[in-house]
């Protein structure tokens, strides 16, 4: 009779076991990273103070879509991008839109896509003598696991890039067009919140010593 029960006992431990394995089998396959989209560069001739061409309103881009996924391809929809410039420290206004034609990615791929757009208005619009320029992105993506695909998940984001005197980037580093950056400039001045946070508790700390020794 024991030797009955320790045999059930077993094959139920075996069974939930299985379960669970085959539970985070099926997590782990379903289980997606989205991309990432940056601007790797941005080149706006008519802001480069180095030429002496004629009215320019060309801009030039070039995207870094990039595939974390270690087994699961990714197959893009159009990528359309929009620029527009600030016009006030809160607005922008619209200077065009280009689009990145549909393609696939296979798994832990890094994908550039450059385009160009012939801007409407002045391209040249400045705040407190800075130029800045708003890019954003939006597509639909699908994974493709295993032998079929997801259905279509949208993405979107993007970010404000200020552009130096050669109509460039003004930081070299690729730009994350993430979808948590405001639209509005930021100040230039030292963000000194962690400081102040510093400042604050060495004075109360202080102020406690002091009364304990009086």
């Amino acid at each position: 009779m024991a030797a009955a029960s320790d045999s059930c006992c077993g094959r139920c431990f075996t069974f939930v076991v299985t379960i669970g394995l085959t539970a985070l089998f099926l997590w782990l396959s379903l289980r997606v990273d989205e991309p990432r989209c940056y601007l790797e560069s941005i080149y706006v001739p008519a802001l480069n103070k180095s030429l002496n061409s004629g009215p320019n309103n060309t801009l030039f881009f070039v995207l870094r879509l990039v595939n974390n996924n270690k087994d699961k391809g990714i197959k893009y929809d159009d990528v359309s991008v929009s620029f527009g410039v600030f016009v006030v420290a809160n607005a922008t206004r619209a200077l065009g839109n280009a689009t990145v034609p549909r393609f696939y990615q296979g798994h832990e791929k890094k994908a550039h896509k450059g385009g160009s757009l012939l801007a409407a208005g002045n391209v040249t619009a400045a705040v407190d003598g800075r130029v800045v320029y708003r890019v954003d992105f939006a597509t639909e993506v699908k994974y493709k696991i295993l032998f079929w695909y997801t259905k279509r998940d949208r993405l979107w984001g993007g970010a404000n890039v200020e552009i130096n005197d050669s109509g460039t980037k003004a930081y070299r580093k690729p730009v994350r067009l993430g979808g948590n950056s405001p639209v509005v400039i930021e100040s230039g001045a030292p963000k000194l919140r962690g400081r102040y946070r510093a400042l604050v508790s060495f004075c109360v700390a202080a102020f406690l010593l002091g009364t304990g020794f009086s």
